[in-house]
């Protein structure tokens, strides 16, 4: 029951956000590591590789991989404190 891929604009418009809206978190988490503790960097060694995979087939992952993934990342960025 995952995302199909369609050719309807607002699908497609939601995938692009989703992507692009991963991206900028992927991109500010890892300007913030270097100040994160240990458990927190190996959380993102376990994170990372599944961002990349939901970028690169979002049109292919259900939805609720991808609202476990917001929400992980979500959880994960509160973490990592104020921006």
């Amino acid at each position: 029951m995952g995302i199909q891929k369609s050719s309807h604009p607002d699908i497609k418009q939601d995938l692009k956000a989703f992507q692009h809206d991963v991206r900028a978190l992927r991109d500010e988490v890892r300007l913030k590591l270097h100040l994160a503790g240990m458990d927190l960097k190996e959380e993102w060694e376990t994170l990372e590789p599944q961002i990349e995979r939901a970028i690169n087939s979002a049109a292919h992952v259900s939805s609720d991989a991808v609202a476990d993934l917001k929400h992980r990342l979500s959880e994960f960025r509160k973490r990592l404190g104020p921006n």
